[in-house]
């Protein structure tokens, strides 16, 4: 059985699995934010990609949900998400990463993190073992000037009426990664500590629920100059299990245009190029919404930037040369 052909399986397995999945749950509004191009910036879905294959980034993603969306009842501004991550290999066995992300809505609320990740790399055979570590500070912010409360007998009703809170909690996270050549799938888990937000009131908690996932990827030369990059994300929290797949189809490596699905929420277009001798990648997506459309706005977009630093050399000191009648160096 030749490469390309277990490759096919494999991605026509998970296929199957994210259908089936998909048919057989539905998808709630998450705690934490998501975006379309994650596939092309791996350590925001797994802390082990942290300087995976001593790869150097910095990445900077912004995301506008529904775009256009107003309301008349809350506050101004949009939905929208602005994520910072990088990632550095320093050394062939270790990984560094940062990421902070920045997280508002019109309503009042918002949320930021900060975060440090730390991976291990253990090459076994044709495979590499990466473990990942994620310590961070997650933030939640209400301004209740502009906050609107659904249920007045709330007891966060009255803490919020008028004034501005926020309070910081730990947050912690882990991964793992198998990967060769050709393929990778992962495992994460997030917010392990569930943290919670009572805003010093004591009378009321919003805690950040867990989040449990299972991610994969597949690359496959189609020909000289195209290949075919499918991938999926099955994720679990509150109860629930939301996975989304797509797949970007690479002309010489440069360019890229892709589609992919995310169950009750959105379908996505996706393209992308990589420039000045691919240090520099440019991503962009446009989602469509597919549920629940009569209260959102039909389209988000979505940026990627990023920049790849090239890996320092270092340059070995030339040995003198001597003979009995001339010096070099």
């Amino acid at each position: 059985m030749t490469r390309t052909t277990s490759l096919v399986k494999w991605c026509f397995s998970l296929s199957v699995g994210m259908f089936l999945l998909s048919i057989a749950t539905a998808s709630f509004a998450q705690q934490s934010p998501q975006f379309s191009i994650f596939s092309a910036n791996s350590n925001i879905v797994n802390p082990a990609f942290s300087g995976w294959k001593t790869n150097n980034y910095v990445a900077l993603q912004i995301r506008d949900q529904w775009s256009g969306y107003t309301t008349s009842i809350d506050g101004s501004g949009r939905l929208g998400t602005t994520w910072l991550s990088g990632s550095f290999g320093i050394s062939s066995n270790g990984g560094l990463g940062v990421q902070f992300y920045s997280d508002k809505t019109p309503s009042g609320v918002s949320q930021q993190l900060i975060q440090f990740q730390g991976a291990y790399h253990l090459k076994k055979g044709n495979g590499l073992w990466s473990f990942g570590l994620s310590l961070g500070l997650q933030t939640k912010a209400f301004d209740g000037r502009v906050f609107r409360v659904r249920d007045p007998n709330d007891p966060l009703a009255t803490l919020l009426s008028g004034s501005a809170v926020s309070q910081t909690q730990p947050d912690f996270g882990f991964g793992a990664v198998y990967s060769t050549e050709s393929w990778q799938v992962g495992v994460t888990a997030d917010h392990l500590t569930a943290p919670k937000f009572d805003f010093n009131g004591g009378t009321a908690s919003m805690p950040l629920d867990r989040v449990f996932a299972i991610h994969g990827s597949a690359e496959i030369p189609l020909s000289d100059y195209f290949d075919l990059l499918p991938y999926a994300l099955v994720r679990y929290y509150s109860g629930q299990i939301v996975p989304e797949g797509g797949a970007r189809v690479y002309y010489n490596k440069l360019i890229y245009a892709g589609a992919a699905y995310r169950n009750g929420d959105a379908a996505m277009g996706l393209l992308g190029v990589s420039i000045l001798q691919n240090k520099l990648d440019i991503g962009y997506s446009m989602d469509i919404t597919t549920s629940n459309t009569l209260n959102k706005k039909p389209l988000s977009h979505e940026v990627f930037l990023r920049f790849r630093i090239p890996e320092r050399t270092i340059r070995q000191k030339p040995i003198p040369i001597r003979t009995p009648r001339f010096r070099i160096l």
